[in-house]
């Protein structure tokens, strides 16, 4: 006589230990990591005495940014006066030409924002000047 064993039932695995390691692995790996400052690089821009000229009577508007902002002809000036001074420049003048002096520890998020305020002007000639 053959006596029939019942049929074992198939464990299910729990995957409770296994969340539990990939979160432990989560956060070894959040806090073992190192955060770089992504937005930080340089800028070689062309010293002021090898800048090109141009002989034309026109004088471009000369805007020296530095640590505490943006200073046109000595006067320290916001964001809203210097595009104030763009929009007035592309207006007035038939091909206006803005100069941007960058201070060495100028920071590049203001250069950059001087340029897009420039092309917002309707300025298409900017040149970036390293100042010493």
């Amino acid at each position: 006589m053959q006596i029939e064993q019942p049929q074992r039932r198939r464990r299910l695995v729990s995957l409770t230990p296994l969340i539990d390691v990939v979160f432990i692995l989560l956060i070894f790996f959040m806090l073992a990591s190192t955060f770089v400052d992504q937005h930080i690089f340089s800028v070689d821009a062309p010293a002021q005495d090898t800048a090109a000229t141009q002989d034309d009577d026109v004088q471009p508007l000369r805007i020296r940014v530095d640590e505490d902002g943006y200073r046109v002809d000595e006067q320290l000036l916001d964001r809203d006066a210097v595009i104030d001074k763009l929009r007035k420049l592309a207006a007035d003048e038939d091909e206006p030409r803005v100069q941007v002096l960058a201070v060495a520890e100028a920071p590049v998020r203001a250069v950059i924002k001087l340029i897009d305020w420039s092309a917002g002007a309707g300025i298409e000639d900017v040149a970036v000047i390293r100042e010493e």
